[in-house]
């Protein structure tokens, strides 16, 4: 039996990498991403998404076993699915 592969149509090819990435602004048209103080980078908004995610699975009753890799499988997620052309 062989091997079945599938290419994923979704994840495009990027152009910086994770960390330029993390640390780069987020660009939005309605600048709701921007502060007076500074503007908000991608870092900001996955921990924000991620924290809020966590509040909602926790308030379901269910636990997350390792916390550290869950936070890592949603920031590659979210990176990945980034449209990523600054």
């Amino acid at each position: 039996m062989s091997d079945i592969t599938f290419s994923n149509r979704i994840v495009r090819r990027k152009k910086h990498s994770y960390d330029y990435w993390w640390n780069a602004p987020v660009e939005s048209t309605s600048n709701q991403w921007e502060t007076p103080q500074r503007r908000i980078t991608h870092g900001d908004y996955v921990k924000d998404f991620y924290y809020k995610l966590k509040n909602v699975i926790q308030s379901k009753g269910y636990d997350i076993i390792d916390e550290k890799e869950f936070k890592s499988e949603i920031a590659t997620l979210i990176y990945k699915l980034s449209d990523d052309h600054q």
